[in-house]
C-alpha cells in the first residue's frame, strides 16, 4: 500500500511541475518520466532534472 502511494504522490508532484513550468515560461515543460522517478527525493529538483537529461541524451 505505502509503494502505491508513493508511486501516486511522485505521479502527482510530476504534474505540478510540468503545469508550473507550463505557466512560468509559456511552454510545455519537458520532464521525463525516469528522470522525474531518478529526481523525487533530490534536494534541487531542477538541477537533477538538467544533469540527468545531460546524461541521458537520446
Amino acid at each position: 500500500m505505502k509503494r502505491i502511494i508513493t508511486v501516486f504522490a511522485a505521479m502527482m508532484v510530476a504534474a505540478s511541475f510540468n503545469v508550473g513550468a507550463f505557466t512560468l515560461s509559456g511552454t510545455e515543460a519537458d520532464l521525463p518520466e525516469d528522470a522525474v522517478r531518478h529526481c523525487a527525493t533530490a534536494k534541487s529538483f531542477y538541477v537533477c532534472i538538467n544533469n540527468y537529461k545531460q546524461v541521458h541524451k537520446k
